[in-house]
C-alpha cells in the first residue's frame, strides 16, 4: 500500500491508458454503402441450347445463343444431370399400348412379306405337247459314208496292233528279279558307268553336287539307250535338278554298252532291258552304282 500511495500517479495513468486502448481496439471501421460498386444485372451463366422458342422467357436462368422456353424433363427450370428422369415410371396401360403396337406392326411385316412371296413365285410356263420325233432315214449316200468310216477305224486299230507287235520285248532288272544272265553284262555296265561318272563328277558354280537318285535305263539289244519311248528317265529325283541332269548326262556319255550276249535275247526279237539303277554321288567325289528299286 505504501508503494501504491507513494506512486499513485503513475498507477492512474497506467490505467487509463489500458482502458482507452481497450476501447480503441473494441472500434471497427467499414466504409460507406455509397462507395461499393454493385454489378448492373445479376451474374446469368452462359449455356448452349439445342433448340429454339420465339417466345422469350420470362424469368431466364441462363445466357445462350437463342430463346428457349423450357426444355428437358425437368418439372420446373433446368435439369440437374444429362441423364433422363428414372424416378418417372410407365403406367401398366402404356406399357400393354406400346405391346400391342409392335405386334401390330409384326403381324403388318409378315403380312407384307407373304404378298412379297406371292409375287417373286415363278409361274410355270405353258408347255406346248411334244410332238413324235420322226426317225431319220439314211438314204444311200450316208450308208457309204458310214462304211468308210468304220473302215478308217478298222484300220486305225489294225495299225495300233501291229505297231504295239512290232515293238520290242521290255524287261525290267529290279532286286526282285531272279534271272542271272544279265549279270556280267551289268557288271560291265556298272563299271563303266562308275567310272565316266567319277572322272566327271558333277558341279554347278565350282561347287560339287552331292546325292542320291534313281534312274530307268532302258537298253537296245546292240547296247545302245533305247530312246523312243523317253529314253532314260529319272524316277525318284535327288531334289537337285542340277544334279539329275548331270547324271542323265553320264548314262548317255557312257553309251553304247556292248551287244547283248546270246542268253540275254529272246530268239527272233529286238529286246530291250530297262535297268532300274539308283545311283550315289558321295563326299569322296565318287560315283557308286547299285541295282535300285521303284
Amino acid at each position: 500500500m505504501d508503494l501504491f500511495f507513494r506512486h499513485r500517479l503513475l498507477s492512474i495513468a497506467i490505467g487509463v491508458s489500458l482502458l482507452l486502448h481497450g476501447v480503441l481496439l473494441a472500434i471497427h471501421f467499414a466504409p460507406p454503402d455509397a462507395f461499393k460498386f454493385k454489378p448492373a444485372d445479376p451474374g446469368l451463366e452462359v449455356i448452349l441450347v439445342n433448340a429454339k422458342h420465339d417466345k422469350k422467357p420470362v424469368n431466364a436462368d441462363a445466357v445462350a445463343q437463342a430463346n428457349l422456353d423450357g426444355g428437358g424433363n425437368a418439372d420446373k427450370g433446368r435439369a440437374k444431370s444429362p441423364l433422363p428422369d428414372l424416378q418417372r415410371q410407365a403406367e401398366g396401360d402404356s406399357v400393354k399400348a406400346a405391346q400391342r403396337r409392335v405386334a401390330e406392326l409384326e403381324a403388318q411385316q409378315q403380312k407384307v412379306l407373304a404378298q412379297m412371296k406371292q409375287k417373286t413365285q415363278p409361274v410355270a410356263p405353258v408347255t406346248e405337247p411334244q410332238k413324235p420325233k420322226e426317225t431319220p432315214q439314211l438314204n444311200a449316200r450316208d450308208m457309204i459314208e458310214t462304211a468308210k468310216a468304220m473302215a478308217r477305224m478298222e484300220a486305225e486299230v489294225s495299225k495300233n496292233i501291229e505297231d504295239y507287235n512290232k515293238r520290242p520285248k521290255k524287261t525290267q532288272i529290279t532286286p526282285s528279279t531272279r534271272a542271272v544272265g544279265y549279270a556280267q553284262y551289268y557288271k560291265t555296265m556298272q563299271d563303266k558307268i562308275e567310272k565316266v561318272g567319277t572322272l566327271n563328277f558333277p558341279q554347278q558354280d565350282g561347287k560339287k553336287l552331292y546325292g542320291e537318285l534313281l534312274l530307268l535305263i532302258p537298253v537296245f539289244q546292240d547296247g545302245s539307250i533305247y530312246e523312243r519311248d523317253g529314253g532314260v528317265q529319272v524316277r525318284s529325283s535327288s531334289g537337285n535338278p542340277a544334279l539329275d541332269q548331270a547324271a542323265l548326262a553320264i548314262v548317255r556319255r557312257s553309251a553304247p554298252f556292248g551287244r547283248f550276249p546270246e542268253n540275254m535275247r529272246t530268239t527272233g526279237k529286238d529286246d530291250v532291258w530297262e535297268i532300274i539303277t539308283r545311283f550315289k554321288f558321295t563326299r569322296e567325289q565318287t560315283l557308286q552304282t547299285q541295282v535300285g528299286v521303284n
